[in-house]
């Protein structure tokens, strides 16, 4: 007796649900995060991160497991492969649904992990800044438009309002 698409199909339902759990607990996290990196608390910044790497980590796990019963059952790799399984094995199609409704979860939390990260980015940027400013050090080179370069330009006055 082969494998039979019915509990290929109940085990990608416990995935897809497990995996919509994490996305909205992740997106959550993140959306708290976004307000640890925008406020001036030392101490959250350096607590953040750890459940948003256990809800990454859990969710990896899950993304093997959907891969392992693809390439197990000769649908190949990838998304598409996903999809290809997910249509042998649910001819009702009350999968693709939820496996859609997971892809824009995810689409949203990269969004947000991508806005998080610009404005760490920003902050660490105007440390730099700060600390180079404290150390007297001297500002990088300035390209002028045909891409020469100078060295320690002077400021100078550009006008007055």
């Amino acid at each position: 007796m082969g494998i039979q698409p019915e509990h290929i199909r109940l085990h990608l339902e416990r995935v897809l649900s497990e995996e919509s759990l994490l996305l909205a607990e992740l997106e959550r996290v993140l959306a708290s995060e976004s307000e640890v990196v925008r406020g001036n608390d030392p101490a959250a910044i350096e607590n953040i991160g750890g459940n948003r790497q256990r809800c990454v980590a859990r969710l990896t796990q899950l993304d093997g497991e959907r891969a392992s019963a693809c390439r197990m059952l000769s649908f190949g790799s990838g998304r598409e492969a996903f999809e290809r399984l997910i249509a042998w094995c649910d001819p009702e199609h009350s999968l693709r649904p939820r496996w859609q409704a997971n892809l824009a979860s995810a689409y949203r939390c990269k969004e947000l992990n991508d806005r998080n990260g610009a404005v760490v980015m920003a902050r660490m940027g105007q440390v730099q800044q700060r600390l180079a400013t404290l150390r007297g050090d001297v500002p990088g080179p300035v390209y002028a438009r045909p891409g020469a370069r100078f060295e320690g330009v002077a400021p100078r006055n550009l006008g007055q309002a």
